[in-house]
């Protein structure tokens, strides 16, 4: 399984890659490309691994942009081969015929040289119908973001298509990845937990993550940690899984791992969102490997 990392501040990878020397695989929206596409594409290209392109789609279906497939078509055509993956313009997420047909419009539109596009389903009616519309032709598909297939969605698509690669957009689901590891997925995880003063401690030996609140910003912040999809609250500074850093029971241990790992001190993660980037970037690739590393 490869883990793609959704940066929308270039800057956090050649931060993470001089911190740990390790170069992560990254996913970014056409939305957050304005202003970051020289660094992203040429500047810091030696320090990550792969580099998809996201269409933006998620931010036109919620309003925060405003994305045609032309305008889409024109940047793949100029800068598409800069990007390892690039997928559709999925923005309708209630429409899978929609999708389709800016599938299709892009296809037959991209210049010599580049890329087809990624698909991205939708159908939360009948996603494997959708599905099946797709795996003759596309050896590479992703599930969108927005809706909750069911349960035996992935294993229908495992059992009858094994050798297809499938990447999961958004909704990083724990149990979906132990369980099916798809060929990828990806997350912003890193960035929802730090910015509101989170980091997330992998145990070696127990072989558990820790949401550790860092202090700070009395808000609701989103750690997916145990489900990846519980919310805690920073102000109740041991509710649920959550524990501040002054009390967390293998506090002297974390200190020493961020000090050996980052040069971090406490202060350091209290001052800085992107040093608690960093370290929730390195949780994230630790899980990544620890999938990988599972029969």
């Amino acid at each position: 399984m490869k883990l793609f990392h959704a940066i929308n501040d270039a800057r956090i990878i050649p931060l993470f890659y001089e911190k740990t020397g390790i170069k992560l695989n990254i996913l970014v929206s056409y939305f957050y490309l304005q202003g970051q596409e020289h660094p992203l594409v040429k500047e810091y290209r030696k320090k990550y691994q792969s580099l998809y392109l996201d269409s933006g789609a998620f931010s036109a279906h919620t309003g925060k942009s405003k994305i045609d497939v032309h305008e889409y078509l024109q940047y793949l055509n100029l800068n598409g081969k800069a990007f390892d993956v690039t997928f559709n313009l999925d923005d309708d997420f209630n429409d899978p015929e929609h999708n389709w047909q800016n599938q299709i419009y892009l296809e037959k539109h991209l210049s010599k040289g580049i890329k087809k596009t990624v698909p991205v389903l939708h159908d939360v009616i009948d996603p494997f119908g959708e599905f099946e519309r797709y795996y003759a032709d596309y050896s590479y598909v992703a599930v969108g973001s927005n809706r909750n297939v069911a349960k035996n969605f992935f294993e229908k698509v495992k059992d009858k298509y094994p050798n297809l690669k499938v990447h999961l957009f958004g909704n990083l689901s724990r149990q979906i990845l132990l369980k099916y590891r798809p060929y990828s997925a990806d997350s912003a995880f890193f960035i929802h937990g730090a910015r509101f003063g989170a980091i997330v401690y992998w145990h070696p030996h127990e072989k558990k993550e820790y949401a550790i609140d860092v202090g700070g910003r009395e808000k609701s912040v989103e750690v997916r940690v145990d489900g990846w999809r519980k919310i805690y609250e920073t102000k109740k500074k041991n509710a649920g899984n959550v524990v501040h850093f002054n009390k967390f029971k293998y506090r002297g241990e974390l200190e020493k791992f961020l000090r050996d790992t980052f040069n971090y001190k406490y202060y350091d993660l209290l001052s800085s969102w992107e040093a608690r980037c960093v370290v929730n970037l390195y949780f994230m690739k630790q899980f990544e490997d620890y999938v990988k590393s599972l029969p």
